[in-house]
């Protein structure tokens, strides 16, 4: 039997995603040790998550397929009346809730498999029916315009309740894509030699040139690419091209704000409802289990809508580490996870580690420490970064500064000899178990042996006391946040820097909040060359920091522009009269040591 025309065929779309389920769980469960209660739990979270969908699609086509079809030729057809879906949710939940040990688990499985094989046999040839059976019934009674907008209403609908779910199975099943498509390909009898003319003749979106495919795959979204990741295996292939993945926004994607242009204007503060959001779901999911395996399951997330979004996040950020970022890292430019729930060290160190091309990262009011940086363990692995936010990361102190000055490795010019600042001195010698070591590229040399003469006692009267520190998670009511100067952004600047040197172009830098740094780690940034292009400098709230070590840092940043200056205004520091003070006065959950007036 000839197919319909794709435009007014109803079922073949939505059979197909359902088909997909089908052999997702048919694998799963080969997959599954069921002596594990881990992998028992997943397997069945799963199993509950898919037979929803499959739930869902039956009650979507009893409404705007078959209930349309029942009225139009006045007849009863009873197709869903008999699917099982709801015993087979019963049985799930029985699994979950009454299953204990070993020993029942195995007894369980059993009885699953048996269910599951049946669920299948019935199922596929149910989906078959409908595609030659009521297909040819809807053509009867419908008009061609009926028929399409039937279709469009059909997909509308599912895609509704996908949202970013779809995208979380599109990054799960992404390196399926050809396997899927070998195995599901939707069968249709042969067609007759006419219509094999006529289809040689035609042209589809399938013959388009790979160059054209991906210029129309540049309009869609994240979750969009995802989506057609799953069509076919040429497909899959374009979806993973590294100019469709540029910009990642997962905090924000995982909320249904599918954005991926360039950072520009992304920098304006959020507004306090936003914040407030993250800040109940990150402590909602830390207290419910920061190591808790995912749960998919409805009742978990019925129980707290704060961890239902916080464990979507979790769920998205591994989808990218172990699905996206292996093929498409190095040409990621923009990681923006400001304000995440679930994200952790461990996930920025992975991410990090494969998106060595980064030039704007942005880390805002994250819990990460020093051990995110970890990644960047070799000079000049991230030359290019351009924007770094580490603004709120408490827990960051000099040794992730450390990492990040060796990350941004050294200038032509400063490879070899001295580099003069006003206040210290760096020499090149051989490592020696100094506190700052940087391994060079081109030779076994490091920077190290750094001499202060004269801070000793600056540093002793200088300390902030650490009693003020805020405890409230209220909005700043002022600027909290940093921002570029105006009229400049990542793409101008970059085109201002020389081409004869690489590597320390960090144009932005906010360290607002992260009280820990001392002037120790305002030194390790003058290493190698200093800043030369660093206009926005925040230290507001850097309580141990004393005017000799802004001192030092800012002779070695000479495009500092002193608008975009701040720092604690009980620091009696460079350029006093002009810079712009402490950005953290009367902030509710960014340090200050004034905090609170």
């Amino acid at each position: 039997m000839a197919p319909f025309p794709e435009e007014v065929d109803v079922f073949t779309a939505p059979h197909w995603r359902m088909k997909q389920l089908v052999g997702l769980y048919c694998d799963k469960l080969s997959k599954t040790n069921f002596s594990n209660n881990n992998d028992f739990r997943a397997l069945l979270q799963s199993l509950y998550a898919t037979f929803k969908e499959f739930k869902m699609h039956e009650q979507i086509e009893n409404e705007y397929i078959i209930g349309l079809l029942q009225q139009r030729s006045q007849t009863i057809y009873n197709v869903h009346s008999d699917n099982k879906l709801s015993e087979m949710l019963s049985l799930f939940e029985k699994g979950l809730k009454n299953v204990k040990n070993e020993y029942e688990q195995l007894n369980y499985a059993k009885q699953l498999k048996e269910r599951l094989e049946a669920f299948t046999r019935d199922f596929l040839p149910h989906m078959k029916e409908e595609e030659e059976v009521f297909q040819p019934m809807l053509m009867e009674y419908f008009t061609y315009e009926e028929l399409k907008d039937i279709k469009k209403k059909v997909i509308a609908q599912h895609c509704s309740h996908k949202d970013t779910a779809e995208l979380l199975r599109g990054l799960s099943l992404w390196n399926q894509a050809e396997e899927r498509q070998k195995f599901f390909k939707y069968s249709v009898d042969e067609k007759s030699e006419k219509e094999t003319e006529v289809s040689e003749q035609s042209t589809s979106i399938t013959h388009l040139p790979p160059e054209v495919m991906l210029s129309i795959f540049s309009y869609l979204n994240p979750q969009e690419l995802c989506r057609c990741s799953q069509v076919s295996s040429k497909w899959s292939q374009l979806a993973k091209t590294g100019s469709l993945w540029k910009h990642l926004y997962p905090v924000h994607w995982a909320r249904g704000d599918w954005y991926s242009g360039p950072a520009t204007e992304l920098d304006t503060e959020p507004d306090e409802e936003w914040v407030k959001n993250r800040k109940d779901e990150s402590r909602a999911f830390q207290e419910w289990d920061e190591d808790a395996d995912i749960d998919e399951s409805e009742e978990s997330a019925e129980e707290s809508i704060a961890i239902s979004i916080a464990q979507m996040e979790k769920r998205l950020l591994h989808g990218l580490i172990h699905s996206v970022l292996p093929y498409v890292g190095t040409s990621v430019k923009t990681l923006v996870l400001a304000y995440s729930s679930a994200v952790s060290s461990k996930m920025v160190r992975q991410i990090l580690e494969l998106c060595p091309n980064l030039e704007h990262l942005d880390l805002t009011q994250t819990d990460i420490s020093d051990s995110a940086f970890d990644s960047w363990s070799w000079l000049g692995c991230c030359q290019s970064l351009r924007h770094l936010d580490l603004s709120g990361c408490e827990k960051i102190t000099d040794v992730a500064l450390e990492k990040i000055s060796r990350a941004l490795g050294i200038l032509t010019s400063h490879q070899s000899g001295l580099l003069k600042t006003s206040r210290n001195k760096i020499t090149l010698s051989t490592c020696k178990n100094k506190d700052i070591s940087m391994q060079s590229t081109k030779q076994d040399a490091c920077l190290h042996n750094l001499t202060n003469k004269d801070i000793g006692g600056e540093i002793g009267t200088a300390l902030r006391t650490m009693s003020a520190l805020p405890e409230s998670s209220a909005l700043c009511r002022k600027t909290s946040r940093t921002r570029l100067p105006m009229g400049k952004d990542l793409i101008s600047s970059e085109s201002e820097k020389s081409d004869q040197e690489t590597g320390r172009v960090l144009l932005f830098l906010s360290l607002s909040g992260c009280y820990q740094i001392t002037d120790h780690g305002l030194r390790v940034l003058t290493l190698g060359g200093g800043l030369p292009y660093l206009e926005h400098l925040n230290l507001s709230g850097c309580l141990t920091v004393t005017g000799a070590g802004l001192q030092d840092l800012v002779s070695a940043c000479p495009s500092l522009n002193d608008e975009y200056f701040y720092y604690c205004d009980n620091i009696n520091g460079p350029h006093a009269d002009t810079a712009s003070g402490c950005q953290n006065l009367q902030c509710g959950f960014r340090a200050c040591c004034r905090s609170g007036e």
